[in-house]
């Protein structure tokens, strides 16, 4: 009988270790899945330039910091990376288990297709890259005929000569885009009107782009724009000194003339970060080329700060006419609004 209750009460000793073990293995459990759960999602940005360069990285930067407020996530960046260092750099993050790795520029694209496939598990986005690679690099790119499009019908319903112009820099397909677009744009509000395009064969020679936007309102533009980065200053000041009006091209260019530049048509870089980011967050984004334009935010029109009132009768309803339209995608299925050339 001694005997008997000796073995019960080992057995009720061993039925208490073994639960307790089993509680305390599930309470294990449920701390590995709290903490999985709580990790916030990772994301790094690569850049060549400086993050305070006024313009294609520190828009980039700003972006990263927006989406960090919006979605919570964790963000880290490495700037000034020269090219030697693209492949360390990118590695590092890939290696601490960073869940998007955004490279800020085309140069980016070949080294990220031969590191992608060691790094399955870390989502790649090239920013104004041309390809995408499975399962897990992607590119973005603006839809620049959208933004040219938008700028053209502008300057198409502001003009009163019935001549407008845009001058591109480089003949590099992004910018032939957008002067395609721009023509079409102009055309569309204004069947009547003539549109003087050309290239100033340089992003940066700003008397350049002045001397080409002389030559266009000699021929009676009244309206004149440019896509030239720096070039496009020079556009901007023959406007100012011909007393014309400018539309603004990429980044909002009041402050550069606010007597002369109308509006600007905006291709925002920060906007394209924070949706990418969105998207990854959110585990939508997929290998492909992204093509971003008005309807994910990243093409827009600035503020007209005070010049929407001086839109001839109807303009301004036209003008969100035909940002519905490309929205809805009517202007394009319509064959008015050009393909970008990175469209398949």
């Amino acid at each position: 009988m001694k005997q008997t209750r000796l073995q019960q009460m080992l057995v009720w000793v061993m039925v208490i270790i073994f639960s307790m073990g089993v509680l305390a293995g599930c309470s294990s459990q449920t701390k590995q899945e709290k903490s999985a759960a709580n990790k916030a999602f990772r994301v790094a940005m690569v850049m060549t330039g400086p993050i305070n360069d006024a313009g294609w990285n520190e828009s980039a930067y700003k972006g990263l910091m927006q989406a960090k407020e919006k979605y919570k996530v964790e963000t880290a960046y490495t700037e000034n990376v020269p090219q030697p260092d693209f492949e360390s750099v990118i590695r590092d993050y890939a290696d601490k288990g960073y869940d998007l790795i955004i490279l800020h520029g085309f140069e980016f694209s070949d080294v990220v297709k031969q590191i992608a496939p060691q790094y399955p598990n870390v989502l790649f986005a090239v920013v104004n890259g041309d390809s995408f690679q499975e399962p897990n690099m992607l590119s973005l790119r603006f839809n620049t005929p959208q933004t040219g499009f938008l700028a053209g019908a502008v300057a198409g319903l502001i003009t009163k000569t019935n001549v407008v112009g845009m001058i591109g820099g480089t003949k590099l397909p992004h910018i032939q885009d957008g002067l395609i677009g721009f023509e079409a744009g102009a055309k569309y509000v204004n069947p009547n009107v003539k549109v003087l395009t050309g290239f100033t064969e340089t992003m940066t020679d700003v008397p350049k782009g002045k001397e080409m936007a002389m030559a266009m309102i000699e021929q009676g533009a009244d309206i004149v724009g440019g896509n030239a980065n720096q070039a496009t200053l020079g556009v901007i000041d023959a406007a100012k000194t011909k007393k014309i009006k400018a539309i603004g091209y990429i980044s909002d260019q009041y402050n550069v003339a606010p007597d002369t530049v109308f509006v600007s048509a905006i291709q925002s870089v920060t906007l394209m970060i924070d949706s990418i980011i969105k998207e990854a967050v959110n585990k939508e984004a997929k290998p492909a080329l992204y093509l971003m334009g008005v309807n994910e935010g990243a093409i827009l029109l600035s503020d007209y700060h005070g010049n929407d009132a001086k839109l001839p009768t109807g303009a301004k309803e036209k003008i969100q006419e035909v940002m519905a339209k490309i929205k809805d995608g009517s202007l394009k299925t319509q064959g008015i609004l050009p393909k970008s050339v990175f469209e398949k």
